[in-house]
């Protein structure tokens, strides 16, 4: 009890999503794809990153639904009103920077470590291009960037698909040995959904109002500010890099500092019980309405009913896979040199590795390889029909006395008329 009577509501909070967001995350890992989203369904940036995709297509970039959107506007328009409440309260990245700073401080580096000033002005920029980088580039190769080369989906695949995201992890590491001795570097300089959310905060109502007659400039809330602002100069501090994580408030012995929203001062608990009803009660809320989407009803069948080769993943099965292309496990043992008894609740990524079963290339199957003896029974399953419709029908529901009708993706219209 004297432990949580210590922590403030922020910090709550930020162990509980932290929990939360790492359970999912461990939940993908463990049961795949056809039993719990990945995590990317959960990020906000996912939204941002396919902005481009859904304006010129109307849907988002695969691995990224109505969830991610839903997340996206609800800190934009929370933004509007309190500042960056998601980078200071929410985003694991950010909370385990903090942590990783807190604990640097008790093995020895009490000093935040800070670039000079014109250096740490010139760097803050950085964040703005790799925004602009990861959107455009998402939007050119229809996939999501970061998530290759960001340090959180790194972070919440635990070690897993090294290869895929080599230098997510190292970037990853790197964040994690700066956290150690200064604060809120990837916040600060790289962090593309900062950056997005940086530029929100100029046409935010928010921000703290300083009393320069109470303040005695002691520079407290210079040193605790986890974004290295200039507080104590200032009448109001609006920065675009203002976390509002309250920090200064908290910290100011003189509690000359308050939270202004229209230019009006909000007490901090006046302050906490809007952030709840505005931010954390609809995403309580929001997951139980038919809104919410983390995935579609199935990764392998496509909208139209046809299987999408390319968006079978190593998070799924293999009797998963068998069930949904109709693909028979004779099939792929003939083609992968598969065991008798080979596991088929097992993804497809570990297969392989599981049973020492190589490629034609002498490498360890992989993912890509269940993709291909797929694509081969479609191509030789098509080339048995006939290639279209011997009447001309478009779209025939039924037709008739019509021998060649066929209906494999079950929609309801013959194959031949579409």
């Amino acid at each position: 009890m004297k432990i949580l009577e210590k922590l403030s509501s922020r910090r709550i909070t930020q162990i509980i999503i932290l929990g939360v967001v790492f359970y999912l995350a461990f939940a993908h890992q463990k049961y795949g794809i056809e039993k719990a989203a990945p995590i990317d369904a959960y990020c906000p940036f996912g939204a941002v990153e396919s902005f481009l995709t859904f304006i010129k297509t109307g849907e988002f970039i695969k691995r990224i639904y109505w969830s991610s959107a839903i997340l996206l506007f609800i800190f934009v328009f929370t933004n509007i009103f309190f500042g960056r409440i998601f980078c200071s309260h929410l985003c694991p990245l950010g909370t385990l920077q903090e942590f990783l700073r807190k604990f640097g401080k008790l093995i020895g580096f009490k000093k935040d470590f800070e670039l000079p000033q014109k250096y740490d002005s010139f760097l803050r920029y950085l964040k703005y291009i790799v925004l602009l980088l990861a959107v455009i580039s998402s939007f050119y190769v229809e996939d999501l960037i970061m998530r290759n080369y960001g340090p959180f989906s790194a972070l919440m695949h635990f070690g897993e698909e090294f290869d895929e995201k080599i230098i997510g992890y190292f970037v990853l590491i790197l964040l994690l040995i700066f956290a150690l001795f200064a604060k809120s570097f990837w916040c600060r300089y790289l962090c593309p959904l900062g950056a997005f959310l940086a530029i929100i905060n100029k046409i935010n109502f928010f921000q703290i109002k300083r009393n320069q007659k109470n303040c005695n400039q002691c520079g407290i809330c210079n040193t605790v500010c986890l974004s290295n602002l200039k507080i104590k100069e200032k009448k109001y501090i609006k920065e675009n890099d203002c976390l509002s994580c309250g920090e200064c408030l908290k910290n100011c012995p003189q509690k000359s500092l308050d939270f202004q929203i229209f230019k009006k001062i909000i007490p901090r608990k006046k302050l906490n019980i809007l952030i709840f009803l505005l931010v954390f009660l609809p995403l309580l809320l929001i997951p139980f309405t038919s809104f919410w989407q983390t995935s579609r009803p199935s990764n392998i069948i496509s909208k139209q009913g046809f299987v999408d080769v390319e968006n079978i993943r190593g998070s799924n099965t293999l009797g998963y896979l068998i069930k949904t292309t109709g693909i028979p496990f004779e099939f792929f043992q003939e083609e992968l040199g598969l065991p008798n008894n080979t596991n088929q609740k097992l993804k497809l990524k570990l297969i392989g590795e599981k049973y020492n079963i190589k490629n034609k290339d002498g490498e360890i199957l992989e993912t890509k390889d269940f993709r291909e003896v797929v694509s081969n029974f479609l191509k030789k399953e098509k080339n048995l029909e006939k290639p279209d419709c011997p009447f001309d029908e478009v779209d025939c529901k039924f037709p008739g006395k019509c021998g060649n009708y066929i209906d494999r993706d079950k929609n309801q219209i013959c194959d031949h008329s579409q």
